[in-house]
């Protein structure tokens, strides 16, 4: 007699059920986007080198905050000791002002940096999934055309044997089946790739049956408005446009070092034996240094502003260039896809035609041969064709900032 399971395994039964009904669920660009916030290295480490530009402005903005130093000094020859506390607060200073006025591009650059970074880290997700997507779609092609090819040779052999086939025919079909089915080995060790690509990425496991890339974002503006709207507001234009905020505000800092600051002190003194003592002040410091170095300051902080204007320009320009470039791209590839969505249907009735035809001793098996192969490159022509139509509409929406997640 035996035994029915105990109670923990049943569950443990329909858990392990359970998630693979999960992983089987089709893998959408969204969820994998999602999954690679958390698993991609260089997104990560991009992360940090914001943070730490985050932490520059926050340094820039507590310019004027106080500060207090605190001293202890013990003498071996007396054995007497004493303490002191000073709490500085600055009350005017241009160069503080100046320092502090950094904060905000510092911050502006920061937002514009970790835009870059969602951007790179989300076409690095879509090619990598565009790479099994285009994998797993020319496999299907080539099994669909060594099936074909399996089905005429063994026609062929048939007839050969019945008298009314040649060993030419035969050997063709021979030939471009090896040639079909190697070529399906090379795309099934590139699919292998590919999907160690997309876990490296994202940490998931690439299901690659139900993984899909689909698009269906679409921008009223037009291409002048893009334009106007990049120039201005694109990743790399406003870290350029940061940029030459803070070389200005370097310039005018090499001038504010010469200019006083006014600050208010107060200070305690602690020495054994003695009493404690207070007193408190509003100083007026002037530092003027004076020498050859500020002369070149001077024009160095020049010199960088008008890089700064230079590489605002090519931003600029570079920026309105790149959406001029998707756009065009973007209506050019959606009249691609119609085209070999139609030359598809068309490969496909020539197929049929052309096998009938062969069978009936009109067409010869290179007819047979060619239309296969047709089939298959149309196939495959359309698979690109989309992938290609969705990298111009993702890199235009990005450029657009306007996040697919």
């Amino acid at each position: 007699m035996t035994k029915s399971p105990p109670l923990w395994c049943l569950k443990t039964l329909v858990l392990c059920l359970s998630a693979i009904a999960f992983t089987a669920q089709a893998q959408s660009f969204e969820d994998a986007v999602r999954a690679a916030r958390k698993a991609d290295a260089q997104y990560t480490a991009a992360q940090a080198e914001i943070l730490g530009k985050r932490v520059l402005a926050n340094q820039a903005g507590a310019a004027y905050y106080p500060s207090a130093n605190v001293a202890f000094n013990q003498s071996s020859a007396s054995g007497g000791s004493s303490r002191s506390l000073s709490l500085t607060q600055p009350l005017l200073s241009y160069d503080l002002y100046l320092n502090l006025k950094q904060s905000d591009p510092l911050s502006s650059q920061a937002d514009a940096q970790a835009r870059q970074a969602n951007t790179d880290m989300v076409l690095r997700v879509y090619t990598s999934m565009a790479d099994i997507v285009r994998q797993r779609e020319s496999i299907r092609a080539i099994n669909v055309q060594i099936n074909n090819l399996q089905e005429q040779l063994r026609r062929s052999v048939r007839m050969r044997e019945l008298g009314q086939g040649t060993v030419t025919e035969v050997s063709d079909f021979e030939v471009r089946l090896s040639v079909a089915q190697a070529n399906s080995v090379s795309l099934k060790n590139n699919l292998l790739a590919a999907q160690r690509s997309f876990s490296l990425l994202t940490g998931l496991r690439a299901d690659v049956p139900t993984l899909t890339l689909t698009s269906t974002w679409q921008d009223k503006r037009s291409l002048d408005e893009i334009i106007t709207y990049v120039r201005q507001n694109a990743p790399a234009v406003v870290n350029a446009q940061r940029n030459l905020e803070l070389a200005d505000i370097a310039a005018r800092r090499v001038t504010a070092q010469y200019m006083p600051q006014v600050v208010a002190q107060l200070t305690r003194t602690y020495a054994s034996g003695s009493e404690t003592q207070s007193n408190s002040a509003v100083a007026i410091v002037l530092s003027a240094p004076l020498g050859a170095s500020q002369y070149y300051d001077r024009q160095k902080a020049a010199t960088e502003i008008t890089r700064a204007e230079e590489n605002l320009r090519f931003a600029q320009d570079t920026s309105a260039d790149e959406a001029t470039r998707l756009y065009e791209a973007v209506l050019s590839y959606q009249a691609e896809v119609t085209i070999r969505e139609r030359a598809l249907e068309s490969a496909r009735l020539a197929v049929d035609g052309n096998e009938k035809s062969y069978q009936g001793g009109v067409k010869t098996n290179i007819d047979v041969l060619t239309s296969y192969q047709n089939l298959a490159d149309a196939e495959v022509a359309l698979v690109n064709s989309r992938l290609a139509q969705g990298d111009a509409q993702l890199r235009l929406q990005l450029l657009l900032d306007a996040s697919p997640t």
